[in-house]
Formats: structure tokens, C-alpha cells, sequence
């Protein structure tokens, strides 16, 4: 940060973070073209070294975990704030996901297969609630809608709220121990994964950046990559089993490394990210949620220009993944912002009048 002047810790913007949002996309887009070409090819471009990309989702959920926490936290016990928070969270995911939702169906609807969703199925993905399990990548949306609504406990009433935390925390480990998944329950399901423990790493990554700055956040920096590519590595030459539950302890650890250090050294002024990396970041979201139609569209039309069999498979890979991630930036900068800044004016347009009647009204 160059300004001198500090600002609260819930108002600072931490490019840094942003630029981390947009590596831990990328990491899932080449993950997911990798898989997509060895469904038809038999072998994974580049040999296979994104066999670890889905290691982003890890890092996504401490991130996520961070920031919430980071922001919010001013607002735990000011049931006051719900309002706001609950906006924020709702122009954030929902109108994106739906566009998405759309797309995904118009795709279902022109494909050879014509494997087209009933209207029920529809509004239960639209509502990110853990109803149905096939909801492609946004299955890790229903996560943070879990996390969004528990976390709003604590916003409600401080003491209500650590204690539901510590009870999820405990439910969590205990089915992780005794091995319970919950296959009959979607909601109990998701709310005993052990991905949700990576909230809880950037939750405490969180506190530890606004209670105790560190001056030489760097070194953990450079620590968490070291162990998060350590794990990576070990997992692409098929040494570690990066699905496992202990998985999600291993990059999620690092990851919280990484985060604290990425923070710490941000808000010193020891680190400034890169534009470029912070504008991935801002379109984290477009490019998390679209890659998947885009990557198969992409695809379509090289095979139907003939150029599958012409074109070298690593650079294929390359195409396919620069060109999903070019126009996913594209659809976060021409209809993901625009449309949130809508809906987000439109409701506070509408609260003003709200509180406008209401004023009128008390006098």
C-alpha cells in the first residue's frame, strides 16, 4: 500500500489477495483443459504437470475464508449490518451464477445429447442451496453459501455465532475421524466436508493479519509456496493422493501460509502485485464459473474447422486455456460488473426510498 494514510482494516484493498484469486482461477482452468483433452487424446498435455490444479478450489476456500472474515469482522454482533452483508454476498454470487445457469442450459440444449434439466432440478440450482448434487463447478458455491449463512449467525449475535463455528469445527473433525459422509443428506454431506476446515484457515489467517502484523510476512510467504508446490509436485508424479481428506490440511495449510505472508507483506508495503495479476483476480469469478463452456465451445469449433488433428496437442492445450481465460475477462469486464453495479444501485435506490417512507412516516 502506497498511501500514507492507513485506512480501517475491513476498507483496505489488498491487491495482493486479488492477484491470489486470480492465480488459484488460473491453476483451475489448466487443470480442467488438461482433463478435457485426455478424455479424447488419452494422456494429459504438458506432461500432466496441472495434474495438481484442482488445488485451487483449496486455495479459493481459505481465501474466501480470509476475506470474509477480514472484512466483516467489525460487523460480528451488529445484527445491523445484515442487511449490507447480505446484499454484498447476494450481487457478488447469485446474478453471475444465473447467467451462467443460462448459458449451461442453452449449451445442454444444443448439444447432440439434448440432456436437458427438468424445471424443479433448474430452481434448485438456482438457489445454490444444497438440494441437487449436479451443479458442476458451482457445487463449491454451495460451500460458501453455507459459509455466508453461518457466518451471518455470528453477525447476529457474537456469542451465538463463535459457538456455532465451534460446533460445525467439531462436526467437521468428528465425521472426518469416524469416516460418516453423510451420502443420503446433501446438506449434512456438504456441511461435513473437510473442505469447509479451509474457512476455517483463512478465518485464523484473517485474525492473525489484523492482530499481529507481521513485518517479515514474506518468509511465511515463501514458506507456504514452497510446501504448497512440494505437495503439488509430490501429487504429479503420483506420490500424493491430492483428493484425500488430508489434502485439504495439506494445501489448505499452505495456502493459509501463503495468505498470511501475501497480506503481511502487502499491508508493510513490502509487496505490490502485478496489474496484470490483479485484474485475473478482479476476474476471478467470470473466469472460475464460465471456463468449463468456454473450454468446450473452443473445442467444438476446432474440431468442426478440422484443426484437432493439425494442431499439437501442448499447444491445443495452450489455446484452449489462454482463450477461455482472454474471454472470460472479457464476460467479467462487459456483463459480471456491469450487471452487479446494477442490481447493486437499483437496491440502494430502493432502500433510500425505503427509509425515505419510513422517515416521512415516523414524522
Amino acid at each position: 500500500m502506497t498511501s500514507s494514510k492507513k485506512l480501517p482494516a475491513g476498507q483496505q484493498k489488498l491487491s495482493s489477495i486479488e492477484a491470489a484469486r486470480g492465480i488459484a482461477a488460473l491453476m483451475v482452468v489448466f487443470y480442467h483443459a488438461a482433463r478435457h483433452l485426455k478424455a479424447d487424446f488419452g494422456v494429459l498435455p504438458w506432461n500432466g504437470i496441472f495434474k495438481f490444479g484442482h488445488a485451487g478450489v483449496d486455495f479459493f476456500f481459505v481465501l474466501s475464508g480470509f476475506i470474509i472474515f477480514f472484512v466483516h469482522q467489525p460487523d460480528i454482533g451488529r445484527p445491523s449490518r445484515l442487511f449490507a452483508y447480505f446484499e454484498r454476498r447476494f450481487t457478488r454470487i447469485y446474478p453471475l451464477f444465473w447467467v451462467s445457469l443460462v448459458i449451461g442450459l442453452a449449451l445442454a440444449g444444443l448439444s447432440s445429447t439434448k440432456v436437458f434439466p427438468g424445471g424443479l432440478t433448474i430452481i434448485q440450482h438456482a438457489t445454490l442451496l444444497p438440494f441437487h448434487d449436479d451443479v458442476g463447478v458451482a457445487w463449491t458455491l454451495q460451500h460458501e453459501i453455507l459459509f455466508y449463512l453461518i457466518f451471518a449467525m455470528a453477525m447476529l449475535h457474537r456469542a451465538i455465532g463463535i459457538a456455532v463455528f465451534a460446533v460445525w469445527f467439531v462436526f467437521i473433525l468428528t465425521c472426518w475421524a469416524t469416516g460418516h459422509t453423510y451420502e443420503n443428506s446433501l446438506l449434512f454431506a456438504r456441511l461435513a466436508s473437510t473442505f469447509n476446515l479451509e474457512f476455517f484457515f483463512g478465518i485464523l489467517a484473517a485474525y492473525i493479519v489484523k492482530t499481529h502484523p507481521l513485518k517479515r510476512g514474506y518468509l511465511l510467504l515463501a514458506a507456504g509456496i514452497v510446501i504448497f508446490a512440494g505437495f503439488a509436485f509430490a501429487e504429479d508424479i503420483g506420490v500424493f493422493n491430492g483428493y484425500a481428506d488430508s489434502a485439504k490440511i495439506a494445501y489448505g495449510f499452505s495456502s493459509l501460509l501463503i495468505v498470511i505472508g501475501l497480506a503481511s507483506a502487502n499491508l508493510t508495503g513490502r509487496l505490490a502485485a502485478p496489474s496484470a495479476l490483479a485484474q485475473l483476480g478482479t476476474a476471478s469469478y467470470s473466469i472460475y464459473l464460465l471456463h468449463l463452456p468456454c473450454i468446450g465451445v473452443m473445442y467444438k469449433l476446432f474440431g468442426v474447422a478440422g484443426m484437432l488433428t493439425v494442431i499439437p496437442l501442448g499447444l491445443l492445450y495452450l489455446l484452449l486455456s489462454g482463450g477461455a481465460i482472454v474471454i472470460c475477462v472479457i464476460i467479467s469486464r462487459t456483463v459480471e460488473y456491469p450487471l452487479m453495479q446494477c442490481i447493486r444501485q437499483y437496491l440502494s435506490a430502493r432502500e433510500k426510498r425505503r427509509k425515505a417512507r419510513a422517515g416521512l412516516t415516523g414524522a
